[in-house]
């Protein structure tokens, strides 16, 4: 997945999710299925889980990091 970091919020109607939420698993798995842009909070977790990469990866997503919030990523899906 192609990762990038970025001044500003990128622009678009983002869902969200947070790790901090019961079932954040379910919602995240349902968005990227139905290929929805996604603003991720990862707080506290250190890394996006390889399963959920891999699952990004084949649906062709790419992960915009706001540069003055690391813990925020706006994983978009590319375009064809």
């Amino acid at each position: 997945m192609n990762t990038s970091l970025v001044k500003t919020v990128p622009q678009g109607d983002f869902a969200e999710v947070s790790v901090l939420m019961q079932g954040w698993e379910i919602k995240f798995q349902m968005l990227v299925s139905q290929k929805q842009p996604i603003k991720y909070d990862m707080y506290p977790r250190p890394n996006i889980p390889p399963e959920i990469c891999d699952r990004l990866n084949q649906q062709g997503y790419k992960d915009l990091i706001l540069e003055s919030d690391r813990w925020q990523h706006f994983l978009v899906p590319i375009s064809n």
